[in-house]
């Protein structure tokens, strides 16, 4: 299974992400204008506005900003006048977290589509600069098969790997005191796995428990933490551990 993580991986290297946006714009407008795409019906849920109902408000977004992607797909598909193909590349893109989508821009803002998560293998975004993965959760084998994709923060022997997902805070409005408020807001969040040998493994944020992972170096690691001080809830501190694990 490790050697699947670095196959997709290596579908989006460097040279691939480094394609120049505008000669990938007409390629780009055949292949979203094919079956499999359809327009997002998420549009709405920022435009909810209700006296009685209140607003759904919050994070749905990984990001909100559109960024540069690729798309690997489990299925090829037909673009009108085209050869099949199973990859989009160079596109304009934001990872909708709440309704598990890909959302593809066009040439306007308002010339948005939409692909299913659930026709997605991997997909890529770039982040400072650099491309962040993600591979779909069916692709690891878990107790309880959670929907969305895995973000890979730390490739290797061990990989370390966040899903990220949303929370929903219903209203808390009484009407009779006239207390709460009346929006059912939405909070992005995040579960950390390791992925290994085909298996995915919800991370508990302690030390006995991670280190359950590194049986090998448990020694050394242990060293690493009490030398550092990692507070292992933060997320920067749960990749810098397995970064130095994945260096031995």
């Amino acid at each position: 299974m490790r050697k699947l993580l670095v196959c997709l991986l290596s579908l989006f290297g460097a040279g691939t992400l480094a394609q120049n946006q505008m000669q990938m714009l007409n390629t780009t407008r055949d292949q979203i204008n094919m079956e499999g795409l359809k327009i997002p019906t998420t549009g709405t849920l920022w435009g909810v506005a209700s006296a009685n109902k209140g607003e759904v408000v919050g994070e749905i977004y990984l990001d909100t900003l559109w960024t540069k992607g690729n798309v690997k797909l489990y299925q090829s598909i037909q673009p009108i006048g085209g050869k099949a193909i199973d990859t989009l590349s160079g596109l304009a893109m934001r990872y909708n977290v709440h309704f598990n989508e890909i959302e593809i821009l066009l040439n306007t803002f308002n010339d948005v589509k939409a692909l299913q998560g659930s026709q997605i293998k991997v997909f890529s975004l770039e982040k400072a600069g650099k491309p962040a993965y993600f591979l779909n959760t069916q692709l690891y084998k878990t107790d309880k098969q959670p929907t969305g994709f895995y973000e890979i923060l730390v490739p290797g022997k061990v990989t370390l790997a966040a899903l990220p997902r949303t929370i929903v805070k219903k209203p808390t409005y009484n009407a009779a005191f006239e207390v709460g408020t009346k929006d059912t807001r939405i909070l992005l969040d995040a579960d950390y796995y390791v992925l290994k040998d085909g298996k995915a493994e919800k991370v508990k944020p302690t030390k006995k428990s991670i280190l359950e992972f590194m049986p090998d170096k448990a020694r050394e690691m242990e060293a690493f933490l009490k030398t550092n001080d990692l507070d292992l809830k933060e997320r920067t501190n749960l990749v810098r551990l397995f970064e130095h694990y994945n260096s031995f």
